[in-house]
């Protein structure tokens, strides 16, 4: 390589091949003739009716699903600076080569995430005009304001996952996921009447993204913590695609468990299913990914019930039980794969029994938070007792619906 620029250069087209020949895995040509163009087509044919004539679903959408769509849309993705392994041995040396080649991959991310902001913009862009009476400079203010929000937690979160870790990093990071949602809601929903709100807070954050990118692009002791990043980014349609089929690596767990440490059976009765019942149990809460990924979710979609009108609070609260309960069968099936268990010869109908006895257990903590801070948000005193009671039937019939085939 004579310059640091055509290396980048070829470590993107190298990315982009690789990613090219991981969708290959997926989609082939008969699955794009028979699946994806029909697909594409009539998304196309429809997306230019919505322009002709609004539909009449469009007046069940509110700003504030839409909101939280958007914001879910700012956490995905990463800033990449397309370093890897061998780096330490060769380009290190050059740190004129290694800081240029970091800046070119920081440049490139920005460029591509303000890309795919203005398409998920696009996608919503007829819902918006129609539906919430945009104009073009609103439409330009929520580009921007989404993307310049998207480009800054890439940044915080990477200063923070190199400064603080464990328990204080997942803790600050939901109470960041929280707090910037409803000052992210409330600047979008003041678009269509004090858009100037909206202008100072682009302003604010262009400020606060060069003074990140200063501090980032400084940070010492960064090296290791890029090369996983980017890793992670390389393999992402990868995994996704494997993440059924390529082994587990386990992480060595404590040596006494937070949750039912010393404790003996948690299902009355005898038997194979009420061991395995126990089991699985015990593996969920003592898991710190499913209690971490649970309590997002559930902030999730607390926090958008507060924005949504209410015949779809009930229909979204619905659809939260059907999606834990789905969650927690495809964890406990994955569970029972594990190489522990293959050493036993367990039937089927052993297996069943098992995961109908969890999947409720596993169900309720969620969904009674969930039903909680839904029957707050009706703002009536009934509200959170009705919801927290009905909480409890609903757990058991959509795990009863879901554990009904195994």
């Amino acid at each position: 390589m004579k310059s640091s620029f055509q290396l980048f250069s070829r470590r993107v087209r190298s990315d982009w091949h690789f990613q090219y020949r991981a969708l290959r895995m997926a989609v082939d040509w008969i699955i794009a003739i028979y699946f994806v163009i029909p697909l594409m087509i009539v998304a196309g044919y429809q997306y230019i009716s919505w322009w002709g004539t609004q539909p009449s679903w469009f007046s069940w959408i509110p700003l504030g699903l839409v909101t939280a769509v958007f914001y879910v849309f700012t956490w995905l993705g990463t800033i990449r600076y397309f370093v890897e392994e061998g780096d330490q041995l060769f380009l290190r040396q050059n740190q004129k080569w290694f800081q240029h080649l970091m800046h070119l991959g920081y440049r490139y991310s920005l460029v591509l995430q303000g890309v795919t902001t203005l398409l998920l913009v696009l996608v919503f862009l007829p819902l918006l005009v129609q539906a919430d009476s945009f104009n073009l400079t609103q439409v330009i203010c929520l580009w921007l304001l989404t993307y310049l929000l998207k480009i800054n937690l890439g940044l915080l979160r990477q200063l923070l996952s190199l400064r603080i870790h464990g328990i204080v990093q997942w803790l600050v990071r939901i109470v960041l996921f929280a707090g910037l949602y409803f000052l992210y809601y409330t600047l979008v929903t003041e678009l269509t009447a004090q858009i100037w709100y909206s202008w100072v807070a682009n302003l604010v954050l262009l400020v606060l993204f060069i003074f990140l990118s200063k501090i980032r692009m400084q940070e010492k002791g960064a090296f290791l913590a890029d090369i996983a990043r980017e890793r992670d980014a390389r393999f992402r349609i990868v995994s996704l695609m494997l993440i059924r089929v390529v082994e587990r690596k386990r992480k060595s767990t404590r040596k006494y468990p937070l949750f039912f440490g010393r404790s003996q059976r948690l299902f009355k009765g005898r038997g194979a299913s009420n061991g395995i019942a126990d089991l699985l149990t015990k593996s969920f809460f003592r898991n710190g990914t499913q209690w971490k990924q649970s309590i997002q979710f559930v902030v999730v979609i607390s926090g958008v019930m507060f924005v949504l009108p209410g015949p779809l609070k009930i229909t979204i609260w619905i659809l939260a039980a059907c999606l834990l309960a789905f969650w927690r069968k495809s964890f406990c099936k994955g569970e029972l794969t594990t190489p522990f268990l293959t050493l036993f010869t367990l039937p089927d109908t052993v297996k069943h029994q098992a995961l109908q006895t969890t999947i409720p257990v596993l169900v309720l903590p969620a969904l009674i938070l969930i039903s909680l801070f839904t029957g707050i948000s009706f703002f009536t005193w009934w509200g959170p007792i009705v919801m927290v009671g009905a909480a409890f039937p609903l757990a058991y019939g959509t795990s009863n619906v879901f554990t009904s085939w195994y």
